[in-house]
Parts: structure tokens; sequence; C-alpha cells
């Protein structure tokens, strides 16, 4: 017998995506999404503070990825 899923949990965490290059296209399909979905979705929750930064208006992380002249990348 098949469930449905729970969608009825608290947040661990915030939601962030970070896009290495080359993959800002995909992120921003994913960002796009989720921001329709996280604000479509009715929660009686969401005012609460367990859900504080649940509806943002990007998940889109601004990062820099350095390189050495070899290509490796810095921590």
């Amino acid at each position: 017998m098949r469930s449905e899923p729970n969608y009825n949990t608290i947040p661990v965490g915030q939601l962030g995506i970070i896009a290495l290059p080359g993959c800002e296209e995909l992120a921003n399909k994913i960002d796009n999404y989720l921001i329709r979905w996280r604000f479509q979705r009715n929660s009686e929750h969401k005012d609460t503070l367990a859900f504080a930064g649940y509806e943002k208006s990007t998940y889109l992380i601004n990062m820099d990825f350095p390189r050495f002249g070899t290509g490796e990348g810095k921590a």
C-alpha cells in the first residue's frame, strides 16, 4: 500500500543554492521553482519562528570560486 508523502515537517535549517560555474541556468530554474512552490504552499505555521526565512525572494547564494594557477580550487 502506497502512502502519501508527509510535507508537514519543520525545516531543519535555511535553504540556499550555490551555483557552480556552468550550472547557473539550472540553478535559476530550481530557484524559481522553489520561490513559487514555497509562496503558494499553504501552511498555518509559515509565520512561526521555526519557519523564519522559509519564503525568500531568492535562494541563490552569491559565491566566488577562486582557483590556483594549476586549476585546483582554493578552500
